[in-house]
């Protein structure tokens, strides 16, 4: 590839490592939540559709690479949309996990000082009056 200006490589390695870090929260997350699904059929199709996408994703960017980069700017914005509703619904699930086991939020009500720190039960006390 030749000299590379090192902005252009730090830029990308950004831009790359925080692509791959929401794709893989997506995944995770989603198969986080079809994994609570009792039957098997979910599970294997979301596998063969990830080997599918993964195929498909690699053949467009070689043979057609500007028709790759519309779809993966459509996915970023899809990514965009998604991860908040996916996290969300991860919260969801692990309060209702809590309900079942009894686990109660200890930090629901927790405050936070300017510094950020968290501040203790009698301080809070204090603040509330």
């Amino acid at each position: 590839m030749g000299d590379v200006n090192p902005a252009v490589a730090v830029a990308a390695g950004i831009l790359g490592g925080g692509l791959s870090a929401s794709t893989h929260a997506a995944k995770s997350g989603t198969r986080l939540l079809i994994n609570t699904s009792p039957e098997p059929v979910s599970n294997w199709t979301a596998s063969v559709l990830e080997d599918v996408a993964v195929i498909t994703g690699v053949w467009a960017a070689l043979v057609h690479p500007w028709v790759f980069l519309v779809i993966l700017i459509l996915f970023i914005l899809l990514l965009i949309w998604f991860l908040p509703r996916l996290w969300g619904a991860i919260k969801k699930f692990f309060a209702f996990l809590g309900r079942i086991f009894g686990i109660k939020n200890k930090h629901k009500d927790l405050k936070l000082d300017s510094s950020g720190d968290s501040i203790t039960e009698e301080e809070n006390e204090k603040h509330k009056h």
